[in-house]
């Protein structure tokens, strides 16, 4: 849903079928915590925890958390039990591996290496013997060692009593200019940070880049690129910088579709979590598109008007914003506020289907046909990433005869067996409180 570009037509391939008939996915395994749009598809459903009932671990691995003056990371430990029959994805993640005898979970009799998944993060390693696992403090049978040394049986207990914080401060010495600090390139290789104790440069000119594009040029022995991608590898994989307008951008019209559309999250919503939060929804239930007052001026709609937004590829109807802080060639909105109608346990009438939008739908997964050929990602052709903001879209005025609601709408999902639609009592009582004091009938 929130994570798919192309969502409208992402829900059809999710339930496509063959010409036999056969589904094309045959089996589609969904985890979640919640309700959400993507458990309507699943054929099983492992109900998860949320972060309050599990452990984890804010790794030097992954993306830890971070101080100016050294290494640092951190962990989550649960608050409550996990209620019903959920249980954390990782230790799903753990035994399914032991089942199948995945060679970094069994021993040499084919035994579980990890009991679950905090037994993991204590005895992983990243190769035999490395003393670098997911967690850099209190390493050491006893924990005395950081960074590097052997797993400590009562890491996750010792994180606990530092409130769930590892910090290393470094010598004065080698917290600046790290890049080419003699002291700290010297000091992380011991540590098992750098592989090497060299100097780390930004070049400006990359021999990395430079061998891609020789390939693709034919004068570089070894692996060479598809026909027909050698002149998108010569034209991206400059090994000097260089500016291109997107890929997207460089095949459509852009004086019909003059606007640069832009997402983000909002600080209540970092991914499409916390709807199913009565406090948070007071925030927000739905999002605006916003614009510079001077687009609604040239297309003749107001602040609050319903519009369409219209890329090469899709449109949605939602909810003009104007904002005199917004670059007029560019139009933005908050992500993974709309929902599905009858999602996340909202009622189907609820604000967040009702009124909330996704901007995914028009975003392309794949680029127009071209020369370099058919079905190519809509992603940077040298680090992949998805092209979430280089879509390019027109703005109008919708019809006063239209719905006053967002496009697209889904059929409602249907509520599970057990799941309660009713309000508590003591939830009612409030809400009508409420609702007198502010004066709302």
């Amino acid at each position: 849903w929130n994570s798919s570009m192309n969502t409208d037509k992402v829900r059809d391939m999710l339930v496509d079928r063959d010409e036999n008939g056969e589904y094309k996915i045959p089996f589609i395994i969904v985890c979640d915590a919640f309700q959400s749009e993507t458990v309507a598809f699943a054929d099983l459903v492992l109900p998860d925890t949320t972060y309050l009932e599990r452990h984890d671990a804010l790794s030097m691995l992954d993306r830890p958390i971070s101080e100016y003056d050294g290494p640092c990371d951190s962990v989550r430990i649960p608050v409550l039990p996990p209620k019903g029959d959920c249980k954390t994805f990782q230790d799903v993640l753990i035994e399914l591996g032991s089942r199948l005898g995945l060679p970094a979970f069994v021993n040499e009799k084919g035994e579980p290496k990890f009991r679950d998944y905090p037994d993991f993060v204590i005895n992983y390693e990243t190769s035999p013997g490395s003393g670098i696992g997911f967690l850099s403090g209190w390493r050491g049978k006893s924990g005395e060692k950081f960074l590097k040394g052997e797993p400590n049986p009562r890491q996750w207990e010792m994180y606990a009593k530092n409130n769930c914080v590892y910090h290393y401060e470094l010598p004065k010495s080698y917290q600046y200019m790290r890049n080419w600090n003699k002291g700290y390139l010297e000091w992380a290789r011991a540590h098992g940070m750098t592989r090497f104790a060299e100097p780390i440069n930004v070049h400006i000119y990359s021999e990395v880049l430079q061998k891609f594009r020789l390939a693709a040029q034919g004068k570089r022995p070894g692996k060479q690129p598809p026909p027909h991608l050698a002149k998108r590898i010569e034209t991206y994989f400059d090994p000097l910088p260089f500016y291109h307008e997107p890929l997207e951008v460089e095949l459509i019209d852009r004086h019909e579709y003059p606007l640069n559309a832009l997402t983000q999250r909002p600080m209540a919503m970092y991914h499409s979590w916390d709807s199913q939060n009565a406090w948070l929804r007071q925030i927000h239930t739905y999002n605006y598109l916003f614009m510079s007052p001077k687009l609604g001026a040239a297309q003749g709609f107001g602040d609050g008007d319903w519009v369409w937004v219209e890329s090469p590829h899709g449109k949605v109807r939602c909810m003009a914003r104007f904002s005199e802080s917004v670059e007029p060639g560019t139009v933005w909105t908050w992500n993974a506020i709309g929902k599905s109608a009858g999602a996340w346990g909202l009622a189907p009438q609820a604000n967040e289907s009702q009124q909330g939008f996704l901007l995914n739908h028009v975003i392309a997964e794949e680029l127009p046909p071209c020369e370099a050929g058919r079905h190519l990602s809509n992603s940077d052709p040298v680090t992949g990433q998805a092209a979430w903001f280089d879509v390019r879209v027109k703005v109008y005025k919708a019809e006063d005869s239209e719905p006053a609601a967002s496009f697209p709408q889904f059929k409602p999902q249907k509520r599970l067996p057990g799941q309660e639609g009713r309000r508590s009592k003591w939830q009612a009582f409030f809400a009508g409180q409420f609702r007198r004091k502010a004066g709302i009938k």
